[in-house]
């Protein structure tokens, strides 16, 4: 048997590419209770649009989502500590508008505006 050299390096596994969830997906009952909670906490609707993208990624627009691994809860997945950012902390699960709420609340406090929350999660792919 002839000696060859060989390759032996490992092609790496290709990256899958993120695709963003399309806003317009989003339930309008899950809409409309964007717009209530925006109202309710005095936020101009010119943060609608971003809002609801964020919405989009982290659930869908769907109530009490759960991702059970980190704990994060609701239609912005808030970590536990943060569940007090509800009207009625943990007990806002489950209401479309006060989970809208404490999500408002945890991007406005931490980034000021959610054009910046979202140039956040475009690049990580979380916020």
């Amino acid at each position: 048997m002839g000696k060859h050299a060989h390759n032996h390096r490992q092609a790496k596994p290709a990256k899958t590419a993120w695709v963003a969830v399309d806003p317009t997906a989003v339930p309008i009952t899950s809409q409309n209770a964007l717009r209530k909670a925006m109202a309710i906490e005095g936020v101009a609707l010119t943060q609608f649009n971003d809002l609801l993208w964020l919405m989009a990624q982290e659930s869908g627009g769907m109530v009490d989502t759960r991702n059970g691994k980190l704990c994060a809860r609701g239609m912005y997945q808030l970590l536990r500590p943060q569940y007090d950012l509800n009207p009625n902390g943990e007990k806002s699960f489950g209401n479309a508008v006060e989970e809208c709420q404490g999500g408002i609340r945890y991007i406005l406090g931490r980034y000021h505006t959610a054009a910046s929350a979202r140039l956040v999660w475009e690049a990580n792919y979380w916020c």
